[in-house]
């Protein structure tokens, strides 16, 4: 079984304080959908903040207007989704590279509860 079956949320894995990686930062918003792309590049200890091991490169960026969200939630999921992929293909244009993965934020509506 995998970690989604259990209803639990898949964590990245920690990175190595030697070794430098790429990630990928998608935040969608009602009004704005950001993508970034970064480096990770390892720091010598003296340099580093407490519990920080890595500076940050950004080395790709991309934005566009948020289309098919209204209020934090998904309204049309075909204008949500065209706006999320022309985000992330601006980044990695801008990034003259392609990604595999990236990590996704955002609100998703407004959470409410009923009692019955």
């Amino acid at each position: 079984m995998t970690v989604l079956q259990f209803g639990r949320t898949p964590k990245a894995k920690p990175v190595s304080p030697k070794r430098s990686a790429l990630v990928a930062a998608l935040d969608v918003g009602t009004s704005k959908v950001a993508c970034l792309i970064a480096r990770l590049k390892p720091q010598p200890p003296q340099d580093a903040l407490r519990q920080r091991s890595h500076a940050i490169e950004v080395v790709g960026f991309g934005h566009t207007s948020a289309r098919g969200i209204k209020g934090g939630a998904v309204v049309d999921l075909q204008a949500a989704e065209a706006a999320l992929r022309q985000a992330v293909d601006l980044a990695e244009r801008s990034a003259r590279m392609e990604h595999e993965s990236v990590n996704v934020s955002m609100s998703a509506g407004r959470p409410a509860s009923e009692h019955m």
